[in-house]
Order: C-alpha cells, then structure tokens, then sequence
C-alpha cells in the first residue's frame, strides 16, 4: 500500500508543477526524474516522432549517456516505432520474449524487463515512453496503470509545448519576413536600453524604409511588393552582426536594435545594408526599389525608448525628403 501512494502521490507531484506555472519542458524533464527515482528503473526516455519520418527526438532522458542519444537519434526506427505505436495499451518485454525480438528492443543497456507505452493525442501518433530494469519482472500491473497515467499527462505537456511554440513563432514573428515582430521589437528596445544602462554602453536603433514600393506595387502587384519586402529583410538580417535585432517595424518599415553600438559603427552597417539593396535584383526593375535607413543612438541622442524612435523617425522623414537610397543619424540632422 505504502508503495502504490508513493507511486501515485508521483502523478499528483507532476500535477504540481502544471498548476504551478511550469514551462512545458521544465515539467517533462521533472517528469522523467519521478519515473527514475519512483520505478526504480535503470533508465528511461521520452521520445516523440519527427514530422513526416520515423525518426525520434530524444526530449530527455535518464540512465544514458550523450553519444547513445546522438546517435540513436540519428537513425530511422521505422519497425521499432511501428511496433511500439501498434500497441493499444502498452508493451512489456521480458525474459519470456523472444531473443530475436527483445533485440530489437535493446536501446543502451541490457535489461531483464522493459516497459514502453505510445504517445497518443487524439488520431495521432506523439512518440513513446520507456523504462526498463536489469530486475527480473521488474513491473507490476499496478506500476503499468501509474506508468501509462504518467504517459498520458506528458503527452497532453509534449503537445501543450508544441502549442506554446507555434504561439511564440506567431507572436514574435513577423509571417513574411521571418524578422521579429512589431511586438518583439518593443519589448527588446526597453530590455536593451535597460542593459545599456547597467553596462554602461551605446545603443544605436535603425530604422528604415522602402523607398517607391507603392508605386512598385501599383505597376507590378502586391505578390512581386511581398517578394521585394522578402528579399529586403533577407538582406538586412545577413548583414548585420550577431547581436543585433532586426524586425519589420510596420509595412515598409525595418528596424535593427544594434546593443553595444555607438553612431559611426551603426553607419557603417547601415551603409552596408543599403548598398546590397541598390545592388539587388527585383523582378520588377522599375521603378528601381532602395532603401533609405536612419539612425539614433542611446543615451547621445535620447533618454528613452520613445525619444529613440522618434529621433530616428526624424532622421528617416529627412532621407525621403532628399528622395531616399541615403543614411543619415539623428546627429547629423540636428
């Protein structure tokens, strides 16, 4: 009895950190922790199924080492899966199964007994679960009913995971570009100026815009306006560094949070980007698309976030009243 409420008092534990507020992988990795500790087992993995192919992604695991998960992950188990996701419940393999098959079943470790339940969400396959143990007869009915409780809540957080990811990819990114998002953008300036502060450096933000794209998109249709605005946001995320940021501030518009960057560094860059514009090859060649780009920097032209952008914007105004394909700072008009 003592055993069987420990054991059950492990799902109530994963329940916990759930309600608690857990990221997703934070509850999966405390998850395989439980089925360690409370099973007795010599290891275990959770594995889900990559898209469109047989192989599996090792989410986490206990009992086995990094090269076997790097290799093991690097191989297609098409029967080894087929068989395990055949299961309706569950499948246990033990000293009574056959050689030839407990085999196939053989992951790091020798084993006397090993337990593996399929990932089911809905009609869909989400991968599988095991534990094994060098103990003869090492699960009991009652072990494989708390196992495959324990199964079916890391399935619900596997597929909870995934969702959050999709939400993150929507949220912090923008459809087109794949440039961070209006949203992002905002919430990395103020934690970017705030890191200026505590180290004490320059911050510079570029904005830019496309220069003609609506008379580009009125002669060559918004699809060919979409592709330039593509191949313009390629641009500026390979030529700026590392640590920069960009993201499509709105319509025609980038922005580049550049941290740990003073005015003339910020030029340069920004030259840069706007040579490989004038340089690239649109389908439709006229009228011919630049890019104008502005720059402000923190704290020698602002205080703030909003000053920041606004003296960029200032800047920006100036370039397309001078007809564009230019870079200017905030310094230079003022």
């Amino acid at each position: 009895m003592e055993k069987r409420n420990k054991k059950l008092q492990s799902i109530q534990m994963v329940l916990d950190r759930i309600n608690e507020g857990y990221k997703a992988e934070e509850v999966i990795s405390f998850t395989a922790d439980i089925i360690k500790e409370f099973f007795k087992c010599q290891s275990t993995v959770i594995l889900t199924k990559e898209p469109e192919s047989f192989h599996m992604r090792v989410v986490t695991s206990r009992g086995l080492s990094g090269d076997f998960i790097k290799n093991f992950q690097m191989q297609e188990k098409r029967e080894l899966f087929n068989n395990i996701l055949s299961c309706q419940r569950y499948l246990l393999i033990d000293e009574k199964t056959d050689s030839k098959i407990r085999g196939l079943y053989k992951f790091e470790h020798e084993f006397r007994t090993l337990l593996a339940v399929p990932m089911r969400h809905g009609n869909k396959w989400v991968g599988f679960i095991y534990m094994d143990s060098e103990e003869k007869g090492a699960f009991s009915d009652e072990d494989i009913h708390i196992f495959a409780e324990l199964v079916n809540l890391i399935t619900l957080i596997v597929e909870y995971g995934r969702l959050e990811d999709q939400l993150h990819q929507i949220s912090n990114y923008d459809g087109l570009t794949r440039l961070y998002s209006h949203k992002y953008f905002h919430e990395s300036l103020l934690h970017e100026i705030k890191r200026a502060d505590h180290d004490k450096t320059h911050l510079s933000l570029c904005i830019s815009a496309i220069d003609h794209l609506i008379d580009y998109n009125h002669i060559h249709g918004h699809t060919k306006g979409d592709n330039a605005i593509q191949l313009i946001g390629n641009i500026i995320s390979e030529g700026i560094r590392d640590i920069d940021i960009p993201a499509r501030y709105m319509g025609a518009r980038f922005a580049i949070i550049m941290p740990a960057c003073k005015n003339d560094e910020a030029r340069r860059i920004a030259e840069s980007i706007r040579k490989k514009v004038e340089g690239a090859l649109f389908e439709g060649k006229e009228p011919r698309l630049y890019l104008s780009l502005a720059i402000s920097t923190y704290p020698l032209d602002a205080g703030n976030e909003g000053d920041l952008i606004n003296r960029a914007e200032q800047a920006l105004y100036f370039c397309r009243r001078e007809k564009g394909n230019i870079v200017k700072t905030y310094s230079e008009i003022s």
